[in-house]
């Protein structure tokens, strides 16, 4: 199996890791099929910073937003072949950005009947599927519901169950076809799976209505259903992070539980996680049970990053089989915007400027908001 280590990536360029499609397979040809993936999102349309009211940077040159990615993931599909490529997200799409807030709070989309901005750029995109993070929790379940309806993609949460039901509030997975000229189509299969800390972070939206169980407990149950249905290449969608540990006690289950994942659960080939903020270009953990190495990575967030997964495919004995797998992630700092989106966001980013720039009241002193995550501050009374 390949287990090279890939150098965390600054200013790589897309073409130095192009795969050429393969248009048929044989025993000794392996199908190269590639999964990208974003997290974190945070309501990033633009590289756009609207507390600074200027583009977005930061001190390590990073750009924000699904316009860069927009451009990256057209690249990645000319160079693969968007016939043998797929775009997920792990989470934390709604919420984030003045832009997010404004279409949740001040012009609700679930009330207006708008399309949401992170709906109108991922569907232009064309997103395969998307995971929910605990912040799609955050303005309520209307909200939510609203964005999931208007959303193309499936919207994937298979450990958000109904509090007296148990059964899945969300659809837990999706199994898309690749075509593979000449040979039997190769099936990947995805799984999502939410953060159990929604149900003490959004109590009062959820409480009652939902519960969250844990994400080894639901891979167990649904990642056999899958490669029952016959998916040849399964990647967890998973919005908690690697480290194992939570924020939080243990009533509830094990918050970063995305390693655990793939050390515990058979039959997972890669785990693409968020929830950490972290860039994790590649990284392998071994599965307990088979001994196989699973692959994982993690997008960093704001659409900083773009994570690319590449799985090589050879047929044994009639069937499509993982031999070998890697992963890399992309700065969107290499490329420009994809006028497309920008274009399709304007309207929405106007008025989301306007807004936050209007003079609401004038001090004549300077007020900051510097010590505000900790302490009570001045200005936060006129928030």
């Amino acid at each position: 199996m390949h287990t090279r280590k890939l150098a965390l990536v600054g200013a790589v360029t897309v073409a130095a890791l192009a795969v050429p499609a393969t248009a048929s397979a044989s025993p000794d040809t392996p199908v190269t099929v590639t999964v990208m993936g974003t997290s974190d999102l945070h309501g990033n349309t633009l590289n756009w910073d609207y507390f600074k009211n200027a583009e977005f940077t930061d001190s390590r040159g990073n750009h924000v937003g699904l316009a860069k990615v927009s451009t990256l993931v057209d690249k990645i599909r000319a160079e693969r072949g968007a016939d043998r490529t797929l775009l997920f997200d792990s989470g934390d799409t709604i919420q984030g950005t003045p832009l997010a807030y404004y279409y949740a709070k001040i012009e609700p989309v679930n009330e207006t009947g708008k399309l949401h901005p992170m709906a109108r750029a991922m569907n232009a995109i064309g997103y395969d599927a998307v995971t929910l993070g605990n912040h799609e929790f955050n303005y309520g379940l209307p909200l939510l519901a609203t964005w999931v309806k208007q959303m193309k993609a499936p919207v994937l949460g298979a450990n958000a169950v109904h509090a007296r039901s148990g059964l899945p509030a969300y659809r837990p997975f999706v199994i898309k076809t690749m075509k593979a000229r000449g040979e039997k189509p190769i099936k990947v299969g995805v799984l999502g799976l939410t953060n159990p800390g929604v149900a003490i972070w959004d109590k009062a939206n959820v409480e009652g209505r939902l519960r969250f169980t844990g994400l080894v407990q639901s891979a167990k149950k649904w990642v056999p259903v899958i490669r029952g249905l016959g998916a040849d290449v399964v990647v967890v969608t998973a919005h908690a992070g690697d480290n194992g540990m939570s924020s939080y006690g243990g009533d509830l289950p094990v918050e970063n539980a995305s390693a655990m994942v793939a050390e515990q659960v058979p039959g997972v080939d890669a785990v693409l996680f968020g929830h950490a903020h972290n860039d994790v270009p590649q990284k392998f953990v071994t599965n307990k049970a088979t001994g196989r190495q699973v692959l994982l990575t993690e997008p960093g967030r704001w659409g900083q990053r773009l994570s690319v997964l590449d799985f090589q495919l050879a047929k044994k004995r009639g069937e499509w089989t993982v031999v070998g797998k890697s992963s890399t992630t992309l700065n969107t700092n290499t490329v420009a915007e994809d006028p497309k989106i920008v274009s399709l966001m304007k309207e929405q980013h106007d008025t989301t400027v306007k807004y936050v720039n209007t003079v609401v009241a004038q001090s004549r002193e300077q007020l900051s908001a510097a010590e505000s995550p900790y302490k009570d501050t001045p200005i936060l009374d006129y928030m």
